[in-house]
């Protein structure tokens, strides 16, 4: 009853985030691998999957609306301080300026970004790249394959404690404007 309790609270945190259940610390090794897309050549689907437009749109217009309020379960939030939302950048990033962001905020408030992934454009990738990383950890960046259906945006997702938006969407101004 317990662990059912816990399931329904975490997808009321997020009806997109996948959830397994450990037993005593064992979780099935193919939903470790399903955390990520699994190919440069993924399909759309499981690119939506792993970061589904709907859910970001929603968030990086601030919560609010009634797309918002259809997709949110009643009375869903996160812990006190705990906050996720989605940033949009219209303009590829650098490599160099994407780069400076993400150190920055690792380096100032690493232990308090508790999840970050995105599908970003970077100037001279012939496709969009697969970003994701939590506190000062960052996994190796992943060329999608040239032609991928994604939007020609980047957005990358954040789960923090105690950032504020603003703070992030500051930092990432700050930085491609130099």
């Amino acid at each position: 009853a317990d662990v059912e309790r816990l399931i329904e609270r975490l997808r009321a945190m997020n009806g997109f985030a996948q959830v397994a259940t450990a037993v005593q610390g064992v979780v099935e090794p193919e939903w470790l691998a399903s955390i990520a897309p699994a190919r440069t050549t993924a399909p759309e689907e499981e690119l939506e999957r792993w970061l589904p437009r709907v859910a970001a749109a929603r968030r990086a217009a601030g919560e609010g609306g009634e797309l918002a309020r259809a997709m949110r379960p009643a009375g869903a939030s996160h812990d006190a301080g705990i906050d996720s939302f989605c940033l949009w950048f219209d303009k590829p990033f650098t490599w160099e300026r994407l780069n400076a962001a993400l150190q920055t905020l690792a380096t100032l408030r690493g232990p308090d970004l508790l999840r970050m992934k995105g599908i970003v454009h970077v100037d001279g990738e012939p496709g969009p790249v697969v970003i994701q990383g939590a506190q000062h950890v960052f996994h190796p960046p992943v060329a999608l394959a040239p032609g991928q259906r994604t939007d020609p945006r980047s957005r990358i997702v954040f789960i923090v404690r105690n950032i504020p938006r603003a703070s992030i969407e500051s930092l990432f101004a700050a930085v491609n404007s130099l």
